[in-house]
């Protein structure tokens, strides 16, 4: 037997309410842990600045092999510590402005195009030379 339309939407209603429920339930979970992420990432991002400026202004007085040794801290996380703390050196700056030696498309065109007849036009100038003993006109 087909249960009547008022059951239906019932338990239709019971299985939403149920669903909202966990679908709530994981939101407000994850929102909570994602809030606690940032604010530890910010706090080990600040942590690991401050151990990179004492890690620099401590390398006149002892080096990272010797720091590693004696505090049994890996050489590679004091390193990159240490690294992350130093100013990011400049590279090659780019400039705004093309560089002169650099063809545009319409210039690559242009110039293969006059290279081209530059070059033939340098043959049929170039005298042909006679044989050797030919008479010459």
């Amino acid at each position: 037997m087909v249960a009547p339309e008022e059951e239906i939407a019932h338990r239709l209603e019971d299985k939403d309410s149920a669903r909202s429920a966990g679908r709530k339930q994981a939101a407000t979970t994850i929102g909570e842990l994602a809030r606690r992420h940032t604010a530890l990432a910010s706090q080990l991002a600040e942590l690991e600045r401050e151990l990179g400026e004492v890690l620099t202004a401590a390398g006149d007085v002892i080096d990272i092999a010797e720091l590693a040794e004696v505090t049994d801290i890996p050489a590679a996380d004091l390193t990159r510590w240490r690294d992350q703390a130093k100013p990011a050196r400049g590279g090659k700056r780019k400039g705004t402005t093309p560089k002169k030696n650099t063809p545009t498309k319409k210039n690559e065109i242009t110039a293969t195009t006059m290279t081209s007849a530059a070059s033939s036009a340098a043959v049929a100038a170039t005298p042909t030379m006679a044989p050797v003993g030919a008479a010459s006109t």
